[in-house]
């Protein structure tokens, strides 16, 4: 099985343009407590990470705004990547690379907002269902717990015995409030990682395909 590696903040170098890809820093903090019984800390590190420009380009943000968002970064560890490209000390291939929401400037946004008055109230009440679903889907998706990567739903391989039948109405209904709520399934989907089969989870599966969702958590 091939080693994952995850990895969560800013970038802290200007994006390199390589031409078929690009290549920046990201530094990952150490936890402050080694567990008891170990006299070592954990330190930061900076991994230097490579992604292909169809990668970058399906996030819709310019190389200007990179450095300022936050990401979710979920690949494998490379030792192949040239010296003089590489400038992190651990280089790292991107799998999948999501920018996820910035708390701490929402936070900030939300205490800047000035209070509204009876009639700024009533013209947001008016807004059409339409306009409130597209902000909803501008929220970063939920990345549930156990994770292993993302995947296409094209990807995973449904054996006949799943497709014969029909999950539950009350099975359908909790991962269709989970997908409205976090635009994801609320668990990872099971799946053989060398043939992609599918072992388990066959109603998150069926409902994501239903919502037509571009790719899924997977665990394996």
């Amino acid at each position: 099985m091939a080693q994952k590696i995850s990895l969560t903040g800013r970038p802290t170098s200007s994006i390199q343009d390589y031409g078929k890809y690009l290549a920046f820093d990201m530094e990952e903090k150490g936890s402050p407590n080694a567990p008891k019984g170990i006299p070592f800390q954990s330190n930061a590190i900076t991994y230097t990470i490579v992604l292909s420009l169809k990668q970058f380009n399906k996030l819709n943000i310019t190389q200007e705004e990179f450095s300022q968002r936050r990401f979710l970064v979920q690949g494998e560890p490379c030792l192949d990547i040239p010296f003089e490209q590489c400038t992190g000390e651990i280089g790292v291939i991107c799998m999948q690379i999501q920018e996820i929401e910035d708390k701490g400037k929402e936070k900030k946004q939300t205490k800047q907002i000035p209070k509204k008055g009876s009639r700024a109230k009533k013209q947001e009440e008016s807004k059409p269902l339409e306009e409130s679903k597209q902000e909803q889907e501008k929220k970063p998706l939920l990345v549930p717990k156990g994770t292993k990567d993302w995947m296409s739903l094209d990807d995973i391989k449904v054996p006949e015995t799943f497709l014969q039948f029909t999950p539950g109405i009350a099975k359908q209904k909790a991962v269709e409030e989970s997908i409205e709520k976090n635009g994801t399934v609320d668990k990872p989907i099971m799946i053989n990682p060398e043939t992609h089969e599918l072992v388990d989870s066959y109603s998150r599966y069926y409902v994501a395909k239903q919502k037509k969702l571009d790719r899924v958590p997977v665990h394996y």
